[in-house]
């Protein structure tokens, strides 16, 4: 159920930990030491990184949910709380034990006008997996991409089932 995936700001030289350090927000809501670099699931440093001086992520979302795109909401069709926030499509988790694998979904951060959160991640759009069980072999359809038509529609792409869905919104 480790390591959390995270959204992050990357900014000129910033430094958000990969690959020396994970986000564990299972049990210590914290960065710690990756076992490839000598980490016990609670150890934060080594003699050459300090996890704890890392950027913390903006937002986290359940491990192993493979996030495969994402994009900024700049079109105008959505109410206005979408703009400016971000859609992630993951494409759906595997090797969760002892949780359900899951994130076969678009989930949607709002954000302000300088990239900051405003609040918690939502589901934008679930159901992908369908009844056959959400494992990736048995998934109907697994979000890839995301993006954003001219007219402000929301396309995402799904690999499995081969499709590109339309999200347009009527008020």
């Amino acid at each position: 159920v480790l390591p959390a995936e995270e959204l992050v700001r990357i900014d000129q030289g910033s430094d958000n930990g990969w690959p020396y350090c994970y986000f564990d927000d299972q049990t210590q809501d914290a960065k710690v030491l990756a076992p490839e670099y000598g980490g016990n699931g609670t150890t934060t440093s080594n003699a050459n990184v300090d996890c704890a001086d890392m950027n913390e992520p903006l937002v986290t979302f359940g491990a192993h949910w493979a996030p495969n795109g994402m994009t900024f909401y700049d079109a105008t069709q959505f109410p206005l709380r979408y703009r400016g926030g971000v859609f992630v499509a993951f494409h759906g988790g595997f090797d969760r034990a002892p949780l359900p694998n899951e994130g076969y979904q678009v989930m949607f951060v709002p954000m302000n006008s300088n990239g900051t959160p405003t609040g918690p991640a939502e589901t934008f759009a679930d159901g992908f997996a369908g009844s056959t069980g959400p494992l990736p072999q048995n998934a109907v359809h697994r979000p890839v991409g995301v993006t954003v038509g001219p007219d402000g529609s929301l396309y995402i792409s799904d690999d499995r089932g081969g499709r590109i869905w339309r999200v347009i919104h009527r008020p």
